[in-house]
């Protein structure tokens, strides 16, 4: 014996297939990690203007932080700003892939005017380096990519 299948049928195999397929989408769409820059983004975002004064006057310097990667080390080269210059500041390495390996120092520089980064604990790959750093209370800013490999 034929089954016949009327157009009612059809109509009500295609809701249940779209309800399926929203259910789906949905599940997915809640279940996939979403790594946020900074978690106070809205916060950052009306202080924005201080931010671009900070990248003019790191703009307006002669020579800006240079960076080494070697296979275990970052070194971060400092302008040398005078040599009772006094530096402070921090260093955020973040990883736009996976937040957690994000991890912040103080910046703190030798008679060289550089900074040393051990790589050991830090993944391969792809690196920013967001220094806010300051010469004797003259506020600056410096974003670096790194490729550690």
């Amino acid at each position: 014996m034929k089954m016949k299948f009327n157009w009612g049928f059809g109509i009500a195999v295609s809701f249940i297939l779209f309800a399926v397929a929203i259910f789906v989408m949905v599940f997915i769409s809640v279940s996939t990690k979403v790594d946020l820059v900074t978690d106070d983004y809205y916060e950052k975002e009306l202080k924005y203007q201080q931010h671009i004064e900070l990248v003019k006057s790191t703009s307006a310097l002669e020579q800006n932080i240079g960076v080494d990667v070697t296979a275990s080390n970052i070194v971060l080269k400092y302008p040398n700003l005078g040599p009772t210059a006094s530096y402070s500041g921090t260093v955020l390495f973040f990883r736009p892939s996976d937040q957690r390996g994000d991890y912040q120092k103080s910046v703190s520089i030798d008679s060289l005017y550089s900074q040393t980064f051990s790589t050991e604990m830090m993944e391969q790959g792809f690196w920013r380096a967001k220094i806010y750093w300051s010469v004797d209370k003259k506020e600056y800013y410096s974003e670096l990519t790194i490729i550690i490999q």
